[in-house]
């Protein structure tokens, strides 16, 4: 069977960890149980602290390691009350977390009040507070029962529709309320906040070239985010001009419509994108972007992905990057 040019970088990124690239100051957990979502978002959130309390929280609340509720819930974590802002659970880190993809001693537990509508595929919302260093004061008999219910959720065949191919998945929290900021030519518009979670027509009468009478050919088509290191389709995803600095686990963004089982014409019209640049000059002028000696690839998928210590490296990811560039010339 034909090698694609996302399983070379799979295999050549096995045991690498990632980390945030310098100056983000974000943390996405161990290894062993890193935090999911779509972490570096503009915009907010709507986050049920209490029975009868909401909040506005960040638009990526979950998707990094922080104290998330530190001085943001209102019902707890201000000020003056119990535990009170800086104090308990009120200052310690956590993220939500995969639990079929987190190997702890300590279990993650089910988010089922702050975000009762949301889930990350199909699988509901699970935070961890050990993955962020942090003391996790819930655990508790219940918890611990939660650890053997998220087994059935393992078991449970993700809807591919939804949330995209089985080698490929989406990413980000579907059922978030709240909007977030994406950058369109050059100008901020807002989304919903889950977008890009899930496989839908995001742009349709919302994108500029989107409303009107004529709406352009690929705004009806479906397509959703997800981590360019963890996506072995024959079609690459390509890097996110959206969400200049959204980031999975510490990677920027990429997106997919391949994923989703439709056609990619947006790119080619997309003048930011790195496959519309056709000469190194203009490849090198975007800062995501990077040039392999034929073609303008995402810096990501060939520098990140790959990324890996040893004798040989350099010559491994220029051969990775001259695979790529033939998938994005033949695309």
């Amino acid at each position: 069977m034909k090698q694609t040019v996302a399983a070379v970088l799979l295999a050549s990124a096995r045991g690498i960890v990632i980390h945030a690239p310098a100056g983000s100051n974000f943390e996405f957990g161990s290894p062993k149980c890193p935090c999911v979502g779509v972490a570096g978002l503009d915009g907010t959130t709507e986050v049920k602290v209490s029975k009868n309390m909401t909040a506005d929280f960040p638009a990526d609340f979950g998707a990094r390691c922080a104290a998330w509720d530190n001085k943001r819930n209102g019902a707890y974590c201000m000020p003056g009350q119990d535990p009170g802002a800086d104090k308990g659970w009120c200052a310690e880190p956590y993220c939500f977390v995969d639990p079929c993809n987190c190997d702890l001693d300590v279990p993650p537990t089910l988010a089922n009040s702050y975000l009762p509508d949301a889930s990350y595929q199909g699988k509901g919302l699970w935070y961890s507070y050990v993955t962020c260093g942090g003391k996790d004061y819930w655990m508790d008999a219940e918890t611990k029962k939660q650890k053997q219910e998220a087994k059935g959720i393992c078991e449970k065949k993700v809807e591919e529709k939804k949330w995209g191919k089985e080698k490929c998945r989406c990413v980000g929290y579907d059922g978030t309320p709240g909007t977030v900021n994406v950058t369109i030519d050059k100008k901020e518009l807002k989304y919903p906040a889950d977008t890009g979670a899930t496989c839908e027509s995001w742009d349709a009468k919302r994108h500029p070239d989107c409303v009107g009478d004529k709406p352009a050919d690929w705004c009806k088509q479906e397509w959703c985010y997800v981590d360019p290191c963890e996506c072995d389709l024959d079609v690459p995803p390509k890097t996110s001009s959206y969400l200049p600095s959204g980031m999975v686990n510490g990677k920027p963004v990429y997106f997919s419509y391949a994923t989703c089982g439709t056609s990619d014409s947006f790119s080619a019209t997309n003048e930011e994108s790195c496959v519309f640049q056709k000469s190194q000059d203009n490849c090198t002028k975007l800062e995501k972007c990077a040039w392999d000696g034929k073609a303008c690839l995402g810096k990501d998928i060939v520098k990140t992905c790959s990324a890996h210590s040893g004798a040989g490296a350099m010559k491994a990811t220029l051969a990775v990057a001259m695979t790529f560039a033939a998938a994005v010339m033949a695309f």
